[in-house]
């Protein structure tokens, strides 16, 4: 048909029927187009589109959502359109819409909470008898200072032998402790029965902002959420406990059981001839560490004022017999014999079994219930003497060393330079691998590294590095009774430690330690006054004087000034004690090398010691004792006591006649050449008898 050609419509039957179903077909399209895009707008609008949330939510419901007429009825039909969502969701799926609620409500409630207890402690988490829940480690530090500090600073701890001594009043037991004063500390050991202690002398710390940290962790960094909950249901308690100096805590175990029992000794071994035998051990009857420790913690923090105790005693048993003696033995003779070299760059040092016995020490081991003697080497004696092998030599006018004590840390530097061997880490390598219980057939080897020599180092680096060593030592030993004379020792020991004696210059104690007076923490003690013992404010600084004196008289260093007491005092050596009294009376000495020298004290609760650090010098020091020379008699002294009723008498001090002795101190140097000969002469009064009478009389009722 041609385009000009009038078009004519088909009415024919055929196409009729084509048009009428292609008329339904359309129409049922639409209608399904229809359904689907309802069924995406609902879905859309639950799940929030591609985004998993109503778009109307993220609005805030408050404000109206858009368009005129928006307000009330906007917010209305946004939660018309949420609980729709959530029919929806219900109607699809309940377990998903269930587990959507709990998430939710979790959610809802850890906020809540967190900022309910953030930087707060939870709750059930106490200290003690101290609840702390909601409490910010700030106010738990606080409340914990407030219940245990005041007990813990004022309460004294008394450990008595039996009944009787615990029941001893306090004035016999000043008799006691004054008669203590006057005898050797053997002596007065033999017939101890009773100690008493305090925070201070046992060495004893009280953290209250540590226990406050513990308690915010509980639930946190300690044990998470499930400590959270079982302190929430059922409380969680931090008991506090003291923390206390090991070294004071064994010296008052080892003084309670010299003078109540005897201490256990295990087999060992020890070295003669390069050949190690075993030395005899026994049983021991002894108070525990563990039993001491949890009765201090009572007292301290628990009971109000003073608590006594009665020594709980018992027997213990060795942990190495002889036949695990044997073994360590044999372990060591079939391990030194072939000796070990140590090699450092170009040199070497060979240790024989002779130079390696030397060195031998032994620590027990444990491993669940068993006990095992293993033996080692003693680094502080293997150490100086490898350096020394190698050729290094620090000593003499040539090699300086100086220190510096800035806020009691000490700062070493030397004129040394270059590199230095490192012998520490050698020997505890060879700890780790040299003995053996198969005999050795070649000799160790063991390669030493180095480490560059600092400018300045810490001490502890200088005395592993062998540039600085211990000169010489003393320990004087007291009875642990005395509480204020051992305050007054400890408090004159802190005075001195880390004094350092500049090379060509003096040493004083009263420079140092200055007046013994109740602001610098002195307290009244016994003294020496007059021919008699008394109390006094500082009494006691007399035996760190002596401790001091005879680390340096040891050492060869020259003493310029030293007094001895007015009284013998047998604890120490004879002529070798001295006194201290301010302004006047003053122990003086001086250091006659180029190199600084540096003092270091410490204690316990029974003993104080003196230890000098530097080059050492090299001097040989000998003594020569001569005879005791008698002096004037002592007399009797009656002193009347209001205290006491008449007929009462006893005597207090006891009496000794006055003697004299002079000793005579010789010093060479490394080559044999006498450098200082010195007389010190001691010339002691007689110490009067003290008898006391009761002059109280006696009551009307």
């Amino acid at each position: 048909m041609s385009k000009d050609e009038p078009q004519t419509e088909d009415t024919s039957p055929s196409t009729n029927a084509r048009a009428r179903r292609g008329t339904a077909q359309s129409a049922r399209r639409s209608r399904a187009e229809g359904k689907r895009r309802s069924q995406a707008d609902q879905t859309n609008n639950v799940l929030g589109g591609e985004q998993g949330i109503p778009h109307n939510v993220l609005k805030n419901p408050m404000k109206p959502s858009g368009g005129k007429g928006s307000g009330s009825s906007g917010g209305a039909g946004v939660f018309a359109r949420l609980a729709g969502g959530c029919a929806w969701l219900w109607s699809k799926s309940k377990a998903l819409s269930v587990a959507l609620v709990v998430v939710l409500v979790l959610v809802v409630a850890g906020g809540i909470d967190s900022l309910a207890t953030m930087n707060r402690i939870y709750q059930g988490v106490s200290v003690g008898n101290i609840d702390l829940s909601g409490k910010t480690p700030e106010e738990a530090t606080a409340l914990i200072s407030q219940e245990y500090e005041p007990r813990f600073n004022s309460n004294a701890v008394v450990f008595c032998a039996n009944e009787q001594a615990a029941q001893r009043s306090e004035e016999e037991q000043q008799r006691n402790e004054s008669l203590e004063k006057q005898i050797s500390y053997e002596e007065s050991l033999s017939s101890r029965d009773r100690w008493t202690v305090n925070a201070p002398l046992i060495g004893a710390t009280f953290d209250p902002a540590a226990y406050a940290k513990a308690a915010y962790e509980v639930g946190r960094s300690d044990g998470g959420f499930f400590a959270r909950l079982a302190a929430q249901f059922s409380g969680h308690d931090i008991k506090p406990v003291c923390t206390f100096n090991e070294t004071s805590l064994e010296a008052l175990r080892d003084e309670i059981i010299d003078a109540l029992g005897s201490k256990m000794v295990n087999f060992n071994i020890e070295m003669k001839d390069a050949h190690a035998q075993v030395t005899d051990g026994h049983d021991g009857y002894e108070v525990s560490v563990e039993w001491l420790i949890d009765r201090l913690n009572q007292a301290l923090l628990e009971a109000e004022g003073e608590s006594r105790f009665i020594i709980d005693m018992h027997d213990v048993a060795i942990q190495i017999d002889h036949d695990k003696a044997q073994a360590c033995a044999d372990e060591v003779n079939a391990s030194i014999p072939c000796g070990a070299n140590f090699t450092y760059e170009d040199k070497s040092y060979f240790a024989d079994k002779n130079v390696l016995a030397e060195w031998i020490k032994t620590e027990v081991k444990q491993e669940g219930d068993a006990f095992t003697l293993v033996p080692l080497f003693d680094g502080a004696k293997a150490n100086p003497k490898i350096i020394q092998g190698f050729g290094f030599s620090y000593g003499g006018s040539d090699y300086l060393v100086h220190f510096t004590n800035e806020g009691g840390n000490i700062t070493v530097s030397t004129n040394a330079t270059g590199s230095v061997p490192q012998v520490s880490e050698a020997i505890a390598h060879l700890n780790e691998t040299f003995f053996s219980s198969n005999e050795k057939t070649t000799a160790a080897e063991l390669q030493v590294v180095s480490a560059q020599i600092p400018e300045s180092m810490s001490f502890e680096e200088a005395l592993d590095y062998g540039l600085i060593t211990e000169i010489s030592s003393y320990t004087t030993r007291y009875a642990s009774g005395a509480e204020a004379r051992n305050n007054n020792i400890h408090v004159a020991a802190d005075a001195l430690n880390n004094s350092i004696c500049k090379a060509g210059e003096t040493w004083s104690f009263l420079a140092l330690a200055g007046e013994a007076t109740p602001e610098k923490g002195y307290q009244g003690a016994g003294a020496i006054i007059g021919g008699e013992y008394s109390d006094a404010i500082g009494g006691g600084i007399c035996q760190v004087a002596t401790t001091v004196f005879n680390a340096v008289y040891e050492a060869g260093y020259p003493i310029e000034r030293r007094n001895n007491h007015s009284l013998y005092i047998a604890s120490y050596p004879e002529g070798r004690d001295a006194a201290i009294a301010y302004p006047d009376i003053d122990l003086v000495w001086r250091n006659d090398t180029e190199s600084d020298v540096l003092l270091r004290m410490s204690y316990t609760n029974s003993s104080v010691s003196a230890t000098l650090y530097g080059v050492d010098p090299g001097y040989e020091v000998t003594t020569v004792y001569g005879e005791w020379e008698e002096g004037e008699p002592y007399r009797t002294v009656v002193r009347k006591d209001p205290d006491y009723p008449i007929g009462t008498e006893f005597i207090e001090s006891s009496g000794a006649n006055g003697r004299s002795i002079t000793i005579v101190r010789t010093v060479k140097d490394r080559n044999g050449n006498i450098i200082q000969e010195k007389e010190f002469h001691s010339n002691y009064q007689p110490k009067n008898e003290v008898k006391v009478q009761g002059s109280a009389e006696p009551s009307s009722e």
